[in-house]
């Protein structure tokens, strides 16, 4: 069996499990980009609150003072959860990233050896019709040399 025969089946193979690294990939930036669009609107909302909560009235009652700064409290650890979910979401998105182009890599790489495998087996194919051509013209050459007769 020709050398290039028996690797196609190993490069479809990594070919097939980089295509799926990329897709983990791919939901992997999604997921990132959907915290962190999350934790801008957390953001964005925190901010909305205090503006609002100070324009209201100039002043706060005890109880009202204690559930300003509970709420405000409760928001920002919401927004530091977020922020850890967010640097476990970009580690789990690199780690894909590196095996993805781990994985493209070497489906390259054997991609080229299976090319150089077939270039090497065209040579030889051609080498040797070649020598079956030569072969063929000498026989008849001799055939027609013995068909004479010498003077």
């Amino acid at each position: 069996m020709m050398k290039s025969k028996r690797f196609e089946p190993i490069q479809e193979i990594v070919a097939s499990s980089a295509k799926d690294l990329s897709r983990a990939m791919a939901e992997a930036g999604r997921r990132v980009a959907d915290l962190e669009r999350q934790l801008q609107q957390l953001t964005a909302y925190r901010d909305e609150y205090v503006r609002n909560s100070t324009q209201a009235t100039g002043s706060f009652d005890a109880v009202r003072l204690q559930n300003y700064r509970s709420f405000l409290d409760r928001l920002g650890e919401a927004m530091r959860q977020h922020l850890v979910n967010i640097d476990a979401a970009r580690a789990d998105y690199e780690k894909k990233r590196v095996l993805w182009s781990e994985k493209r890599i070497e489906a390259e790489s054997l991609g080229r050896v299976i090319d150089r495998f077939r270039k090497e087996e065209q040579q030889q194919a051609d080498q040797r019709e070649q020598r079956e051509g030569d072969d063929a013209a000498m026989r008849i050459s001799l055939s027609t040399q013995g068909d004479r007769k010498p003077y």
